[in-house]
C-alpha cells in the first residue's frame, strides 16, 4: 500500500511509477515485484518492506512508441545491449538505474480500480460463503451434541435393563401360603 500517512515516502513513490496525473489512493499498492530484494525485512514467517523502501523496478518505454512498434521489435533480433545494461552475473538484461525525464513506465501490472472492484466483489462473495459454512458448522455440532445425549441415556437404559435382568436371575420366586 502507499505510504500516505508518510508525505514525503509517498511523494518518492508516486516519482517512481511515473504516471501523469496519478494520485494514490488508501486503495492504491504497488506490487512486490517492483522492490529490490534489500527492500524487504523478515519477522517470523513474514517478509515486510523496510520503513524507507521505494519501489526502483520498471519497464521504461519511450512515449512516443506505440504498442504496435513493441511488438514489431520483438520479433526482430535487436542488437546485442551496451554492456552496462547486462547483468555479468545473470547474463540478463537490466533497465537502467537513472532515467531521463521524458521517459514513462511501461504498464507491467494492472493498478485499475476495476480490478480493486472486482477484488471487493470476490471478497463480499468469500465472506457471504464463510458465514453460510460456519451456520452449518454450528447446525452440525449441535446436531452431534444431541446424538451424543441420545447415546448416553441409550447407554444408560442399557446398564438398566442388565442390572435389572442378572436381578430377574437371582431373584426369589414368591409363593402362595398353601403350597407349603
Amino acid at each position: 500500500m502507499f505510504p500516505l500517512t508518510r508525505p514525503s515516502l509517498c511523494k518518492q513513490w508516486e516519482a517512481a511509477v511515473k504516471r501523469k496525473n496519478f494520485k494514490p489512493t488508501k486503495y492504491s499498492s504497488i506490487c512486490s515485484e517492483h522492490f529490490t530484494p534489500d527492500c524487504f525485512k523478515r519477522e517470523c514467517n513474514n517478509k515486510l518492506l523496510k520503513e524507507n523502501a521505494v519501489p526502483t523496478i520498471f519497464l521504461y518505454i519511450e512515449p512516443h512508441e506505440k504498442k504496435e512498434d513493441l511488438e514489431s521489435q520483438e520479433q526482430l533480433p535487436s542488437p546485442s545491449p551496451p554492456a552496462s545494461q547486462v547483468d555479468a552475473a545473470i547474463g540478463l538484461l537490466m533497465p537502467p538505474l537513472q532515467t531521463p525525464d521524458n521517459l514513462s513506465v511501461f504498464c507491467d501490472h494492472n493498478y485499475t480500480v476495476e480490478d480493486t472492484m472486482h477484488q471487493r466483489k470476490r471478497i463480499l462473495q468469500l465472506e457471504q460463503q464463510v458465514e453460510k459454512l460456519r451456520k452449518k458448522l454450528k447446525t452440525a455440532q449441535q446436531r452431534c451434541r444431541r446424538q451424543e445425549r441420545q447415546l448416553e441415556k441409550l447407554k444408560e437404559v442399557v446398564h438398566f435393563q442388565r442390572e435389572k435382568d442378572d436381578a430377574s436371575e437371582r431373584g426369589y420366586v414368591i409363593l402362595p401360603n398353601d403350597y407349603f
